[in-house]
């Protein structure tokens, strides 16, 4: 019977080194660039050569804390390969085994051409199982089942290249166990480790992201008042409440407008921007981070602010101010508060855009308010003053009401400046219309409303109605020999507020080939739609010789019907 070598001094010697792996590796990843190129979500070739050299490193120093046993050396090198393989890839993993292997080329013994290609190939392997199971299936399991793979590589290298076969045989029967359990725990551990890394990572990340929710819910609305003291105020000391800033600041691009914190005392809003690091990031319209207080550049002595991310606040490419964030007692602006700050300027500069572009929106809104002003129809004043004047032969009382209703008519339409009112007052400019009309065409212009009272008091934008009851009478009624009826009807659908101008005229195809210069229907469409969006507005329904009906659909909620 064989007698089995005793392993136990030898496993024990081994199961020490492992320990100096694992201290070695937390103390590692504690460093914060081993951290960031361990944590990246894609790595670059930078990030796979510091990873190659840190785990290179490792295998080196498992060379020189590695047992001489027999010729020989037990020891942890492969562990560096392995871990830097299965962590960081195949260029990681052979680039840790070829750092690793060269020392212990220098250290010879008849092992030493097996050790360093097998140092390489465990490099390869684990890069390869990398690859092949993704960065996120690199479990203990997956872990353990590829070092004792790679420690059994090893062994068959030295079995198969080192001479003489007998001494290699008796080495392996001392060593082979002990090495593959311990380097097999090592790697374990190792990438318990950097898990444990990864896992503090995304915890850090659940918490800045609920931070930056929390910012972006409390200064949600602040800029739709534009960028001032108070807007600026409000947000500044709701960022420095939420984060771990010395100060915070917001300028235009010549004046503070807040500042908070630390420094408060020399850089007032109103006063014009003090430090170099502002007017840099305003004059280059890029990111400023700056770790030095003399490069921050605030002139006043004893100025206590050392570091600052300063970003620039652009909208619809115009720079009109930034956003800043300060450290003190010499703290430095971490990656994660540089973006915090970017994706809050982002944020901001959004919310200015859109504040930007509703006052353009009601800006064009007045013009097409005013341009439907411009556009009364000049026939229209012609044929009524041509009424009055006839009027006043045949029939005086007549033309005193018809001068009243066109003064009152006149006074509706030019002299009003409200954009909204209420659907009371928009029938009352279409009973003026309609009266002035229907002296003209006597018993040939027919009107009705159906209006439910309720619905009265709903808003409505100023100059909607009448002049679609105009294109009616013009294009419907007024090219019928016999005339013809209008009917104004209002109802509600669901959240929406509808109106119909409806006509049994000649229908739209005529009206479309007798159309002249007057009031269009496209307007007041596009009216409509930039007061309260593509949803709402006007829709046709016509058929030649049966009359047109125009629909007018406008939010309920945002015309205010009162209960």
């Amino acid at each position: 019977m064989v007698a089995l070598p005793d392993i136990g001094p030898l496993l024990w010697d081994i199961v020490r080194n492992v320990a100096l792996v694992g201290i070695g590796a937390y103390l590692t990843t504690r460093l914060p660039s081993i951290r960031r190129a361990l944590t990246a979500s894609e790595y670059r070739l930078f990030d796979r050569l510091i990873l190659a050299m840190v785990f290179g490193a490792f295998s080196a120093f498992g060379n020189w804390i590695g047992i001489p046993v027999m010729g020989s050396f037990a020891n942890t090198r492969i562990v560096g390969p392995v871990a830097g393989g299965l962590l960081g890839g195949p260029l990681a993993g052979i680039g840790a085994g070829i750092i690793g292997a060269i020392p212990r080329y220098f250290m010879g013994g008849f092992t030493m051409w097996a050790a360093v290609l097998a140092n390489i190939a465990a490099g390869c392997i684990s890069g390869m199982v990398r690859k092949k199971c993704g960065a996120q299936r690199i479990n203990l399991k997956v872990a353990l089942a590829t070092a004792v793979l790679c420690e059994l590589v090893l062994k068959v290298l030295v079995l198969t290249l080192s001479k003489p076969f007998s001494a290699a045989w008796e080495l392996e029967k001392v060593i082979a166990l002990p090495t593959i359990i311990a380097n097999s725990l090592a790697v374990g551990l190792f990438i318990y480790i950097v898990r444990d890394v990864f896992a503090e990572q995304e915890k850090a990340q659940a918490r800045s992201a609920q931070q930056a929710i929390r910012m972006l819910q409390q200064t949600s609305g602040f800029m739709h008042k534009g960028l001032n003291r108070d807007t600026a105020g409000n947000v500044a000391r709701i960022i420095y409440r939420e984060t771990n800033a010395a100060a915070v600041a917001i300028t235009d691009t010549e004046k503070v407008l807040a500042f908070v914190g630390a420094g408060a005392d020399h850089h007032r809003p109103g006063q014009p921007i003090l430090t170099e690091a502002t007017k840099q990031a305003i004059k280059d319209r890029r990111t400023i981070i700056i770790n030095n207080k003399n490069e921050v550049g605030c002139p006043t002595k004893g100025c206590q602010l050392t570091a600052v991310v300063a970003v620039p606040l652009i909208v619809s490419d115009e720079l009109v101010g930034a956003i800043k964030l300060y450290k003190t007692d010499n703290e430095v602006i971490s990656s994660y508060e540089a973006e915090l700050i970017r994706g809050i300027a982002d944020f901001l500069s959004l919310q200015l855009a859109q504040r930007k572009l509703v006052e353009q929106q009601m800006l064009l809104a007045q013009a097409e308010y005013n341009m439907l002003k411009a556009q009364i129809n000049p026939h229209f004043l012609f044929n009524t003053l041509g009424t009055i004047r006839a009027m006043t032969r045949i029939d005086p009382g007549t033309a005193r009401a018809l001068i009243k209703d066109l003064s009152d008519f006149l006074r509706r339409v030019l002299n009003r400046e409200e954009e909204i009112t209420s659907l009371r007052e928009e029938l009352e400019t279409v009973r003026i219309y309609v009266r002035i009309q229907r002296e003209r065409f006597q018993d040939r212009l027919r009107f009705f409303e159906h209006i439910p009272e309720e619905l009265l008091d709903c808003r409505v934008p100023v100059f909607s109605l009448q002049p679609l009851v105009e294109n009616a009478v013009k294009h419907g009624v007024s090219p019928k020999k016999t005339g013809g009826t209008v009917i104004l009807r209002a109802w509600k659908d669901q959240d929406d507020l509808c109106i119909a101008v409806e006509d049994d005229g000649v229908g739209f195809a005529a009206a479309k080939r007798e159309a002249g210069g007057g009031i269009g229907l496209y307007n007041v469409h596009k009216r409509l739609q930039i007061l309260y969006g593509n949803k709402y507005g006007l829709r046709i329904e016509s058929a030649e010789k049966e009359g047109t009906r125009v629909i007018v659909r406008l939010p309920e909620a945002r015309a205010g019907v009162v209960a």
